[in-house]
């Protein structure tokens, strides 16, 4: 979903497709996309999978006026509760899958609790030390770095590295 964003608060082009494809949707299930920024996640989730029930948990108001904004400019219905994870999960449905934008330990064990037996949880970090400790969790965890070409001034093209994304998934069956 081509979503307005700021520097850094969308994930990754790049590193949807493979979050959305860690996800291995089931359909209808329900989606919780907690930390989503502007939503860029649980939006695909809505387009690819129309029979989903999605749930957004996000704590900043603008960034829950935007999402609202997003989905419906996408045509996709997603629920959005306005509140800081873990204590905004409470009230949710459960969970088949869930997509974590980031965060600490205590949220995805938040998410963990409350997940499906069947369920998948994907979580994607830009620290280190917070990746190391979801695979722990989780099982998995791969490290997806992206370069950009950018123009070198009539020279050619150079390759601009970004900060890598550690997308992590799980739990193992």
């Amino acid at each position: 979903a081509d979503v307005g964003h700021r520097v850094g608060m969308l994930t990754k082009a790049a590193v949807r497709p493979v979050a959305l494809g860690k996800l291995v949707f089931t359909t209808p299930g329900v989606v919780w996309d907690v930390g989503p920024g502007r939503g860029s996640v649980g939006i695909e989730c809505g387009r690819l999978r129309p029979g989903l029930d999605v749930f957004a948990v996000e704590r900043d108001p603008a960034q829950v006026a935007r999402i609202r904004s997003n989905a419906a400019r996408h045509r996709v219905n997603v629920t959005v509760t306005e509140g800081a994870a873990p204590d905004a999960l409470v009230e949710l449905p459960t969970p088949d899958r869930v997509f974590v934008g980031g965060g600490g330990t205590e949220v995805l064990a938040a998410v963990l609790g409350r997940l499906r037996p069947t369920g998948v949880v994907v979580a994607t970090y830009a620290i280190v030390d917070r990746a190391v400790a979801a695979a722990a969790m989780l099982g998995n965890v791969v490290e997806l770095s992206v370069s950009r070409g950018v123009p070198t001034g009539g020279l050619g093209v150079r390759l601009r590295a970004e900060n890598p994304v550690f997308v992590c998934w799980g739990p193992e069956t």
